[in-house]
């Protein structure tokens, strides 16, 4: 049983069957699935008022955030939208994202790390600001972790706000990937990046406005 309620952000269309299947093999009572849709929040809204009915009408009493990441995720207004409300605010949700198999081998190579004197076998990563959702990816930005003198030549996922693992490797034990999320709330010293930039598609109007209000989740 999954000891933190956890928010599940997807894209309906192409990851169902994987959110699906983390329902049917560990049970909906402590996942949300309550995703923002097309005409459910006025769009013409400030911000702040987007952010705060996200957050009291869909992630409700979540505690982590869960994005299922497959190869249109990035684009998704809805998904953008709902990773920000998690993170908005002072009291914001643990972050983990789990990318469908298919794409992790696509954007994970195996490699060696080319830091001076080190020869550490690392999974390097291959557009991932392309695929990964801009919050997602901005908080696997290890500059943002404030305990850190300087940029190591390679980290793991304990350094950063937002993990992220290959789903296979997710469903054979959840608990862990999504403790770790829920502990890095307090006990990582950590600057996450809440803002969606302008650009990126999302809920409230913007310059890719008509982007958004035709793109269906």
């Amino acid at each position: 049983m999954v000891k933190h309620k956890t928010f599940i952000s997807y894209h309906h269309k192409n990851e169902q069957g994987e959110k699906d299947q983390i329902i049917d093999e560990f049970g909906g009572e402590d996942f949300i699935d309550s995703s923002v849709h097309e005409g459910d929040i006025d769009t013409n809204l400030p911000e702040d008022s987007i952010m705060r009915k996200i957050r009291d009408d869909y992630l409700k009493d979540s505690t982590v955030t869960l994005v299922i990441i497959g190869e249109e995720t990035a684009q998704r207004p809805f998904i953008n939208s709902e990773i920000q409300a998690s993170l908005w605010g002072s009291n914001p949700n643990g972050l983990l994202a789990v990318v469908t198999d298919n794409l992790y081998d696509q954007i994970y190579v195996d490699d060696t790390c080319s830091g001076a004197g080190c020869d550490c076998k690392v999974r390097a990563p291959r557009n991932h600001n392309y695929y990964l959702p801009e919050l997602v990816y901005k908080n696997r930005d290890i500059s943002r972790n404030e305990d850190l003198d300087s940029n190591p030549c390679h980290y793991n996922d304990s350094q950063v706000y937002c993990s992220l693992t290959k789903f296979s490797t997710f469903m054979k034990d959840p608990d862990k990937y999504i403790d770790a999320a829920f502990d890095k709330r307090d006990g990582l010293n950590y600057k996450i990046a809440k803002k969606l930039s302008e650009n990126t598609p999302k809920i409230q109007k913007n310059s890719l406005s008509s982007l958004a209000n035709t793109l269906f989740k």
